[in-house]
């Protein structure tokens, strides 16, 4: 069956609209309503997370992605994982993404538990921190609350645990130094804060 009247196939009337109103279309249609992560994904967590690759409509062109792109950096949550393959995972993301990273706003920095030494249970869980940059001064500010990621028994004491890496967060990232951090300064600081963590729990 032929179309009375075929569709035309012509430019996107996106362009079209005022700057303003695109602002708002780009800012809905990059926030993921799933948390972003790094590192790849198994197959039983992709209903629960996204991967942090760039979506569709920043490669519909030239104009559109350097129009978008900044609120899919400004409007989402990057989780970045301190712990082996996945680390090595948030390394690559950072290095690939370097140029960007001064677009970042919000990150959830993912520290497996450590179980106390003479525990024999090995980890199933993580603590997630939350860092934010103040659009101002572009320095970061780590939040206070803190969660725990998984859906295992939550351990006795991991209070203490977050606290300790929330204020060890903030002695490794909260100054003006770090607020222009390129990818491998801010991939070293991830396992900085690893190594601190188990130097912590195993002393």
């Amino acid at each position: 069956m032929e179309w009375i009247n075929p569709p035309k196939l012509g430019r996107c009337h996106l362009l079209d609209l005022p700057a303003e109103l695109r602002d708002l279309i780009y800012e809905y249609a990059v926030t993921s309503d799933k948390t972003i992560v790094t590192f790849r994904l198994d197959k039983y967590q992709r209903d629960s997370y996204n991967q942090a690759v760039q979506p569709s409509l920043t490669r519909v062109n030239r104009q559109v992605r350097a129009e978008s792109l900044p609120f899919y950096y400004a409007c989402n949550t990057f989780v970045l994982h301190t712990e082996a393959s996945k680390a090595l995972d948030a390394r690559r993301w950072l290095l690939c993404n370097e140029m960007h990273l001064l677009k970042l706003r919000r990150l959830s920095l993912w520290i497996r538990y450590v179980p106390l030494t003479n525990h024999r249970t090995t980890s199933q869980g993580a603590l997630s921190i939350t860092v934010l940059r103040n659009v101002a001064d572009g320095c970061w500010k780590v939040d206070d609350g803190w969660d725990w990621i998984t859906v295992v028994r939550r351990p006795g004491a991991l209070e203490d645990d977050a606290n300790f890496l929330i204020g060890k967060v903030r002695s490794l990232l909260v100054n003006e130094s770090t607020s222009h951090l390129s990818a491998e300064e801010f991939a070293d600081l991830l396992v900085q804060l690893r190594l601190e963590y188990v130097k912590e729990k195993m002393g």
